[in-house]
């Protein structure tokens, strides 16, 4: 299942990038799917229903979108429009191919990667975890879930950096 995510980009992502307002492409795109159905032909090659959260933390829908999705709204598109698109799709997904860049995540598996960090947070602080060792879980999380933080991402205190030396020593 994670496989088949890395190998879509969200329906914000789509939008943004053929400069539609998001609820317009949804529209779209349950247009698309409602056709498919009756045509009885399977929508999953084309696009998956999602939600992520919003600033606001509330969950708001989305489709995941194959590069099978995308040729099918390029196909839709004409002009000038149509011709940005297409060529923004396949460089999209030949970067993502070659992992030239991260592949988008997924914003089921966002939210919960987010939310095991509050709980962890929640939990270490309580027993009166140093913030750098609640850092370093987290960090730990987010690597079993293919998430790549900043090296830096952990800052040591010198004065806890001194005491794990001093520990360390012979």
């Amino acid at each position: 299942m994670y496989d088949l995510l890395k190998r879509t980009i969200t329906s914000m992502e789509v939008a943004e990038m053929v400069g539609k307002e998001h609820s317009k492409l949804l529209r779209d795109i349950r247009n698309y799917v409602a056709q498919l159905a009756e045509a009885k032909i399977g929508l999953g090659d084309f696009f998956t229903e999602a939600t992520y959260k919003d600033a606001n933390n509330q969950e708001r829908p989305c489709f995941q979108i194959t590069k099978k999705g995308c040729e099918f709204i390029a196909h839709k598109l004409t002009g000038q429009k149509g011709t940005e698109f297409t060529a923004r799709y396949i460089n999209r997904f030949h970067e993502m191919e070659d992992e030239k860049l991260p592949c988008p995540l997924n914003p089921i598996i966002a939210s919960s990667v987010a939310e095991l960090g509050r709980v962890t947070e929640r939990i270490m602080a309580k027993q009166g975890s140093a913030p750098y060792k609640i850092a370093e879980a987290f960090k730990r999380e987010c690597e079993q879930f293919g998430i790549s933080l900043p090296e830096d991402f952990v800052k040591v205190p010198e004065y806890e950096q001194m005491k794990l030396h001093l520990e360390n020593m012979p």
